[in-house]
């Protein structure tokens, strides 16, 4: 069958690029900049062809020459490829087809020239060739799906079977009785908070944490009550300790390449926690989001934490948001099937379950995890250990150099988070200070700093943050 060639007339370019001429710059740079910006946005979808130039020319009041020097700057720049007889077709360079940060991200040429950098979001992209494979296969299969779908999503899928194993695999073992499939990790913790949690209720976790667990905990009127982490991890008597002073509800932990420190919980620990959790009545829930992301050479799995009675008190939330991608807004919950039940029976059971597509979609990238994720903890390596270097040089702050996960966790020695970051943002660098991460708004000397963004960026960031903290001091 011929491949049908989709082309976007030469009449629909005034409209779609908008006020494309405002702004400084030669007018063949703000065209290529309006064109590559309507890709990014998806106003022109990747394999379109483009109108020839003298018709874009005609069309826009251009000579010729305008459009063919722009389509020249995106040829260089990959986002079109050009040939004899078939036009310009466009595409996505290939630097962008398995990237740990989305595009928008470090545009502007990795942040040269000014062009803002954000580093307030650890989110890695889709891995395309298996996301756009997986996309395929679930719209080939979501027919049949539907027509079997039981009310509310309640029918087990490829899904609960595929993660299920990933359990299996390193323990504990797990069915399907096991597991409640969630849109997204927040979503798991919500149905938890709506089933343990009530106005008071008392909740112990890390400080630092994660923000979005600590948002959900304040949301349900719980009380948090902190344990601070060591330079080096878990202080397990002193949370001991915490926990029979104030008898929570619900304890939340981070043991595996904690966020935001990329800290890990070693075995001696656990074995340790295994013991004292045996005379607690609290739910443990274990954030396993970044579990996916050792950064260790050579390293084998952390063992699990189980508790009294096999697993009966103890919960794992998990999601592909980190490892795979965050677009799938696919997460779940692995507990004792008593729990999954309770869990089940509330009415946000099914507003908070994935859709039957995103579930299709989790299924079929799932079969490519290990692939997707040992290419990015390659890249995560070699971006965690530039950062690094980079930052060691630096006598203002220090850092332990994190085991896995998406950030780094600077303490600074002579500034105040909240103040560097406002400095380094009037320099076009976005940054999280501590407190947000805090639960009781402390840890005023401390900066989360991702690094998934490419090298390039990273060395932009830490020029800019030096630059920021020296600025500071001129002010102080």
């Amino acid at each position: 069958m011929d491949q049908v060639v989709r082309r976007v007339p030469a009449s629909r370019f005034p409209r779609m690029l908008g006020d494309w001429r405002a702004g400084p710059g030669p007018l063949v740079r703000r065209l290529a900049d309006a064109l590559e910006k309507a890709v990014r946005d998806g106003r022109l979808p990747v394999g379109v062809q483009l109108p020839a130039e003298r018709l874009l020319a005609d069309e826009l009041g251009l000579a010729r020459g305008t459009v063919a020097a722009s389509y020249q700057i995106l040829r260089a720049g990959q986002l079109i490829v050009t040939r004899t007889g078939s036009g310009s077709t466009v595409c996505l360079p290939p630097r962008l087809h398995d990237r740990l940060s989305p595009w928008a991200s470090d545009r502007g040429e990795e942040g040269r020239d000014g062009a803002p950098l954000d580093l307030t979001v650890a989110e890695p992209a889709a891995p395309l060739a298996e996301l756009l494979r997986a996309v395929r296969e679930a719209t080939d299969a979501l027919p049949a799906t539907l027509l079997g779908e039981a009310p509310g999503g309640a029918r087990r899928s490829a899904l609960h079977t595929g993660v299920a194993a990933l359990y299996s695999a390193h323990g504990p073992a797990t069915h399907d009785g096991h597991l409640l499939l969630t849109s997204g990790a927040d979503a798991a913790l919500s149905l938890l908070c709506a089933a343990y949690l009530k106005p008071g209720s008392r909740v112990v976790l890390d400080s630092p944490t994660y923000p979005g667990a600590l948002a959900l905990f304040r949301e349900a009127g719980a009380r948090t009550i902190s344990q601070p982490l060591t330079p080096t991890g878990w202080d397990i008597p002193a949370l001991d300790r915490t926990l029979t002073a104030s008898r929570p509800a619900l304890t939340y932990l981070i043991a595996d390449f904690h966020n935001p420190t990329g800290l890990l919980m070693d075995e001696e620990g656990r074995t340790e926690l295994r013991r004292r959790l045996s005379r607690h009545d609290t739910l443990v829930v274990f954030d396993e989001t970044m579990r996916d992301l050792d950064l260790r050479e050579d390293s084998v799995p952390p063992s699990r934490v189980t508790g009294r009675a096999g697993d009966r008190n103890i919960v794992y939330v998990g999601s592909l948001s980190k490892s795979l991608w965050p677009g799938l807004r696919v997460g779940w919950i692995r507990a004792h099937p008593d729990i999954i039940r309770r869990l089940t029976a509330l009415p946000l059971a099914a507003a908070l379950a994935p859709s039957p597509f995103d579930r299709l979609v989790a299924a079929r990238l799932l079969e490519h995890r290990e692939s997707v994720v040992a290419r990015r903890r390659g890249r995560l390596r070699q971006q965690r250990d530039y950062v690094a270097a980079r930052l060691a040089a630096l006598r203002w702050c220090r850092f332990q150099v994190p085991q896995g996960g998406l950030s780094l966790w600077l303490e600074l020695l002579d500034a105040d988070a909240r103040q560097l970051a406002d400095q380094a943002a009037s320099l076009g660098l976005a940054l999280t200070p501590g407190f947000r991460f805090s639960p009781d708004g402390t840890l005023d000397r401390y900066l989360r700093l991702p690094f998934t963004l490419p090298p390039e960026a990273l060395g932009t960031a830490v020029d800019r943050l030096t630059e920021a903290h020296a600025a500071l001091r001129n002010t102080t």
